[in-house]
């Protein structure tokens, strides 16, 4: 778990970038920064040089060839645990987006969720009410994680560190 002293430096580290991103996308900066606290362990899970903060994933095309959007400058292979339809785990090597800094996996992951269609609804409603809290439980309510607690542990993180300071 990161100290004190480590969380302050990751939240003043990722504050920009989630800011740009913001603007970009539509994404509230509080939220992206909420979700990369919790997908990478305050930055401590990023997958090393990929600087992927929230585990987007490259994809493998009929033809074999691997693609990762506008804003990933490569990919990388992780071992991963993912899961059948039945819930049972199990283990592949899956490919990573990579990106060169922390501004582009934060972009990236506010391209993502514009370019999903299920996750309309919740960017709507921010870009209206501007509450970052109907955002992240719009972002649950579309499918964005399995956990049921996954809003509420965004908004809590939100909360404690004070993020919405850092919204347009």
């Amino acid at each position: 778990m990161a100290t004190p002293a480590e969380q302050k430096a990751f939240i003043k580290s990722a504050a920009d970038p989630a800011q740009q991103s913001e603007k970009k996308t539509g994404v509230p900066a509080s939220v992206t920064i909420s979700q990369a606290i919790l997908e990478s362990g305050w930055g401590e899970h990023h997958m090393g040089d990929a600087n992927n903060y929230f585990g987007i994933k490259a994809q493998q095309g009929k033809d074999g060839k691997i693609t990762f959007g506008d804003v990933a400058t490569g990919f990388v292979d992780k071992i991963t645990k993912e899961f059948d339809k039945n819930g049972k785990a199990f283990t592949v090597v899956a490919h990573f987006r990579s990106y060169k800094d922390m501004a582009g996996s934060f972009i990236d992951h506010g391209i993502f969720l514009t370019g999903n269609t299920r996750y309309r609804k919740a960017l709507d409603a921010y870009a209206e009410s501007k509450d970052a809290d109907e955002f992240a439980r719009g972002l649950q309510k579309a499918g964005y994680a399995t956990d049921p607690n996954y809003a509420k542990t965004l908004i809590s993180l939100m909360k404690k560190f004070e993020l919405t300071q850092f919204n347009a």
